[in-house]
């Protein structure tokens, strides 16, 4: 099928179905990314003022934040009035989760869905459909600038196999290859990317942390592919995973960032900065509850400007970056960012050469009532310490599952030491916890341990 037939006829029965309005938001962004910066201004506050009346109106959590700060939704007109606010953290939406959705919204038009848990312990949060679509349509954008349109084929790797019937015919419908992770072989890197090859992709859409693991077993087998562009998403594509992604995959990597289901900034096909989504989300960058100067580094703070079912105002994301008061190369005028400065999430490694990322921990231990908080600790190849918070739901019969889950990940290569502990301290400049500690080094390639 080609693509205009797929736009014009295929792809809006599948929105209407869906109830999204994902091609006429990208038809929008296409134009506005060409905006002057004061035309992207003027729209980024009138939907920042928007959000804010629509919040105090409906949402329960910020009609009594306003009224205990004597704050009114007029107060907020542009980004530099959210600083009245307090910034709203993690444990502020786990406190308050209930009282943070929109009571005028009907349940058909919320999603449910959680962080990606790239810092190992995701998120529960709530979308509608809307901001749905404007997260898929701000991708959509950034995919065009590496020369992909709507209902050309790319590949998705993540983090385990499908099993739903909903999910299939997603990939089906959005022309999709999915590729699990926990897949993926020294063994069988050769035929993965044969079937990738076959797929004819434009795009190649991965975890940074499963990619970089994909382009170290194709280095070793001397192996190299053509034909996509690689976006990378999820945790900080640090310069060697960059490097050797590029060099395997003979392309340009385009870094996408964001969080809680907000489209934040992507990297375009001129230079290594960001875009910032300025017709979706207002980005402040803060030390000390002050705005940093250019280029000073700072933790980063969101608005999402679309989620009218659980507003995320004056956000911390938990990372840290830079923003740049220039103009990219390619002309758009988006506003930029330098960088984000994220912390590694470590990886780790089997004896026999498997690499396992903290998403494989996250998707273990999510929904196991029993734990408050986790820590897997590696000092050594072979064996694992597993560090728990643990409640009063926490059973023996958990401990064994955790242990059979992690030994058959493994092949039964690494010991597993649990242990009880009464707190996950946090740590680093943006004061985040570390789930996931490896101090086994990447080996070099004559010794990698892929062999």
């Amino acid at each position: 099928m080609n693509n205009g037939i797929y736009i014009n006829t295929f792809f809006p029965l599948v929105e209407a179905v869906a109830g999204t309005n994902i091609v006429k938001t990208v038809e929008h962004l296409q134009k506005s990314q060409w905006w002057t910066k004061e035309q992207l201004l003027e729209l980024q506050n009138k939907k920042l003022r928007a959000l804010v009346h629509h919040a105090y109106d409906n949402v329960p959590y910020y009609r009594r934040l306003f009224r205990d700060y004597r704050i009114r939704p007029e107060d907020i007109r542009e980004k530099k009035d959210l600083q009245k606010l307090p910034v709203l953290t993690k444990d502020d939406i786990r406190k308050n989760l209930a009282d943070m959705v929109a009571k005028n919204l009907p349940p058909s038009r919320i999603m449910t869905t959680y962080s990606s848990g790239s810092t190992g312990e995701p998120l529960k949060y709530f979308i509608d459909k809307s901001s749905y679509s404007a997260g898929w349509a701000q991708t959509f954008r950034c995919w065009s600038w590496a020369g992909f349109n709507i209902g050309d084929p790319y590949v998705k790797i993540g983090v385990e196999e499908r099993s739903g019937l909903r999910k299939n015919l997603q990939d089906y419908l959005m022309n999709t290859q999915y590729l699990s992770f926990s897949g993926i072989r020294r063994t069988n890197i050769r035929n993965v990317i044969t079937k990738i090859s076959s797929f004819h992709p434009k795009i190649i859409r991965s975890h940074t942390d499963f990619i970089y693991p994909i382009a170290k077993m194709m280095e070793e087998e001397d192996l190299y592919y053509s034909g996509a562009t690689v976006t990378t998403t999820a945790s900080v594509l640090f310069p060697h995973y960059r490097s050797l992604v590029e060099k395997q995959f003979n392309c340009r990597i385009m870094d996408a960032y964001g969080g809680e289901g907000t489209p934040v900034s992507f990297q375009c096909e001129k230079c290594e900065n960001y875009h910032i989504s300025d017709e979706d989300v207002v980005v402040e960058f803060m030390k000390d509850g002050e705005y940093v100067s250019e280029r000073e580094l700072g933790k980063i703070i969101i608005t999402n400007l679309n989620n009218y079912a659980m507003p995320l105002i004056h956000y911390d994301i938990n990372d840290l970056g830079q923003y740049l008061d220039e103009t990219c190369a390619c002309g758009r005028n988006l506003s930029l960012m330098k960088s984000i400065e994220g912390r590694e999430n470590d990886i780790i490694k089997t004896p026999s050469g498997d690499l396992i990322p903290v998403h494989f921990f996250n998707h273990l231990f999510r929904d196991m009532s029993g734990i408050n908080r986790f820590q897997v600790v590696q000092e050594h190849i072979d064996s694992l310490v597993v560090k728990i918070v643990k409640n009063e739901r926490f059973s023996a019969a958990d401990s064994e599952y955790i242990i059979d889950k992690i030994k058959a990940k493994t092949f039964g290569q690494i010991g597993i030491d649990i242990r009880f502990v009464d707190d996950i301290p946090v740590s680093g400049r943006a004061g985040k916890r570390r789930y996931v500690i490896s101090c086994v080094p990447f080996a070099t390639k004559q010794n990698n341990g892929f062999s």
